[in-house]
């Protein structure tokens, strides 16, 4: 599956997994969700996958955005901006 398909359907996925994402992080990268108990499976980290985010703490970045309906585009690169800084980018606060 593809970065932007998970950040599509993360409302359907398992709020205790975790999104495993091949580097570099854009929306074409392969992902995989998987669980997650403080160390990533061997066999995820052999195929080449780093942790990314937590589905449960990827929704609560998307909360972020309010009332305001998000494209999917803003999700998936506020996402990553989060994935990547624990920050939220300053253009979300915008209208």
């Amino acid at each position: 599956m593809k970065l932007v398909e998970a950040i599509e359907k993360l409302s359907e996925l398992d709020d205790d997994a975790t999104i495993c994402v091949r580097r570099p992080w854009t929306g074409d990268s392969e992902c995989t969700v998987v669980a997650f108990d403080g160390k990533l499976p061997e066999h995820i980290e052999a195929a080449g996958f780093d942790y990314f985010l937590e589905v449960d703490i990827a929704l609560e970045v998307l909360e972020v955005f309010g009332d305001r309906e998000p494209t999917l585009d803003q999700k998936l690169q506020l996402i990553i901006f989060y994935a990547e800084n624990d920050a939220f980018p300053d253009w979300v606060h915008g209208g």
